[in-house]
C-alpha cells in the first residue's frame, strides 16, 4: 500500500523522508523522459514512487515545483561540474556530459518539453530560470579555476563562457534536430577555451 508520509523530505538525511523524496524526484524524472511535461501527473509519479498523492502535495504543492525538483536532482547527478586541472579539459567533460544528457532520445524528450511547457507556463518558466542560475552559479567554478592557475584574466565573463559553451548543444536540440555528438561537444570546448584565453590576453 502506498505510504503517506506528512513530513516528507523534512526530516534527518537518510531517515525515511529522505528516500521518499528520493523516490519521488527519481520516478518524477523518468516519467517526464518518458511522456513528456505535459503528460506528466502527479498521481502517475506517487503511484511509481509507492507513496500517497497527498505526500507528494505536501512537499510539491504544483506539478512545477515537483518537476523543477527532479530536474535538479538529475542534473546534480548527470551533470556534475568536472575540475581536471585544465580550462579546455574541464569544458570538455561540462560539454561531454551536457551533450550525453540532453542528446538521447528520452533526454531530448525531457528537454524539449520543459522549454515548451516554459513558453506557456509562467511558474514552470520562472522555476528553470531559477534552476538555470543556480546551474550557471555552479558551473562558474570551472572558470574561476583557472583564472586562479592564470589561465583567464581575473575580469572573465564566466556565464557567457559556460552559455557559449552549451548553446550549440541547445541550438541542435532545440532549432536544428542535428545530432548531439561527443565531437560537437569537444569541438565547442576546444573552440570556447581558444576563444575564453585569447580574450584573456
Amino acid at each position: 500500500m502506498p505510504i503517506d508520509d506528512r513530513r516528507v523530505g523534512d526530516k534527518r538525511p537518510g531517515g525515511r523522508a529522505t528516500r521518499v523524496r528520493t523516490d519521488v524526484l527519481r520516478a518524477a524524472a523518468e516519467l517526464l523522459e518518458e511522456v513528456g511535461y505535459d503528460q506528466v501527473a502527479v498521481e502517475d509519479v506517487a503511484t511509481r514512487a509507492d507513496v500517497h498523492k497527498t505526500t507528494v502535495y505536501r512537499r510539491w504543492p504544483t506539478k512545477a515545483e515537483l518537476i523543477a525538483a527532479a530536474v535538479t536532482e538529475h542534473s546534480a547527478e548527470a551533470v556534475p561540474i568536472p575540475d581536471t586541472g585544465s580550462l579546455e579539459s574541464d569544458l570538455q567533460a561540462l560539454a561531454r556530459e551536457v551533450a550525453a544528457n540532453i542528446g538521447t532520445e528520452s533526454g531530448g524528450r525531457r528537454s524539449r518539453s520543459i522549454a515548451a511547457a516554459s513558453a506557456i507556463s509562467d511558474e514552470l518558466a520562472e522555476r528553470m530560470y531559477g534552476f538555470w542560475a543556480d546551474r550557471l552559479g555552479q558551473s562558474a567554478a570551472v572558470v574561476q579555476r583557472a583564472i586562479d592557475r592564470g589561465e583567464l584574466a581575473t575580469n572573465a565573463d564566466a556565464n557567457l563562457i559556460i552559455e557559449t559553451l552549451i548553446g550549440p548543444l541547445w541550438v541542435r536540440l532545440l532549432l536544428t534536430g542535428e545530432p548531439i555528438t561527443e565531437t560537437l561537444a569537444d569541438r565547442a570546448a576546444a573552440l570556447v577555451a581558444a576563444g575564453a584565453k585569447a580574450g584573456s590576453v
